[in-house]
């Protein structure tokens, strides 16, 4: 028999012993090496008297040990009792240990790396209040906006490269693996060049009545706007694509065309540009945006401030 096979039938050995070993048994043994009495032992392990002997019976057929005898001094432990101690009261602190709630993250010292998966318009919204949060709470951190784009990036949050994502509910796989949490909502708006007589509000004929300009942060080819058209049996006329918002209201700003964006970006950027916020037709779709992140990293402490941070902010 080679060294192989010796491992082999030694690790059979193992398996099976640990396949009949329930660690409440070893719980009860450290208990009766500390107490020597079964009451009290019984009592430090939250058991009535009956169990606590039923249980000491289980452990000395497993290891075929009378393990503690009843004498005038007590419950003295065997030989075999007193090898097992020392290790299985090791075993029990080491495994104690690792089961302990992991430490506490404190802002203020960390310096992790934090990435943000966000498109355009959800970093142009979140991205100075997180920012200001972590100057002020964390000093030393560093923070990495990564741009969503049409495709989700699943491996990275596997990874952990990737601790967080926001984005459009309506453009997010769904993935059942993932943890995620409704994080707003948001209603759209449209942005026309600025003139000093205009009604602010767009019946749905004025609103087909004008070219448009479509901005795509995502890349992708129709947005929540068309579909919402399309279920109204119309369709609106796009003279211009592009991926930057920004880009978009400049073209509004010098043409006709009318340019449809989220509520926020456009209060921003009719504070930039000479441009009108204009009411959208009646029943105009909203869209939700949401946060997602993995749950291999959900319970650990920066993960969770984060997410906490992301959360308290009121864009």
């Amino acid at each position: 028999m080679d060294s192989y096979d010796i491992y082999i039938l030694i690790m059979n050995n193992v398996y099976r012993l640990l396949r009949r070993l329930d660690l409440n048994l070893l719980v009860v043994f450290d208990a009766m090496m500390r107490e020597r009495s079964v009451s009290r032992a019984a009592q430090l392990c939250f058991l009535s008297q009956p169990a606590m002997s039923n249980a000491l019976n289980r452990l000395r057929e497993m290891l075929d040990d009378p393990l503690f005898i009843r004498t005038s001094s007590g419950m003295l432990p065997s030989p075999r009792a007193k090898a097992l101690e020392g290790p299985i009261h090791s075993m029990l602190n080491q495994l104690s240990s690792q089961l302990q709630p992991t430490e506490t993250f404190n802002p203020a010292t960390t310096e992790r790396h934090f990435c943000i998966a966000l498109t355009s318009y959800g970093e142009n919204l979140l991205l100075p209040q997180i920012s200001q949060i972590l100057s002020e709470q964390a000093p030393k951190a560093q923070l990495e906006i990564s741009r969503l784009s049409e495709g989700f990036p699943l491996e990275e949050l596997e990874r952990g490269d990737i601790d967080l994502v926001i984005g459009v509910q309506a453009y997010l796989p769904p993935l059942k693996q993932l943890k995620s949490r409704p994080y707003l909502n948001e209603r759209l708006v449209c942005l026309a060049r600025k003139k000093r007589r205009r009604s602010k509000r767009l019946s749905l004929k004025q609103f087909l009545a004008h070219r448009h300009i479509y901005p795509s942060p995502l890349g992708v080819k129709t947005n929540i706007v068309d579909s919402w058209l399309e279920q109204q049996g119309v369709k609106r006329d796009i003279a211009i694509s592009t991926h930057s918002y920004l880009v978009a209201a400049r073209v509004a700003a010098e043409t006709d065309y009318l340019l449809s964006l989220p509520y926020q970006i456009a209060r921003q950027l009719s504070q930039l540009l000479p441009l009108d916020i204009l009411e959208p037709p009646a029943e105009f779709p909203m869209f939700q945006l949401s946060m997602i992140w993995h749950p291999l990293y959900g319970q650990e402490p920066a993960t969770r401030w984060l997410l906490e941070v992301v959360t308290n902010i009121n864009p």
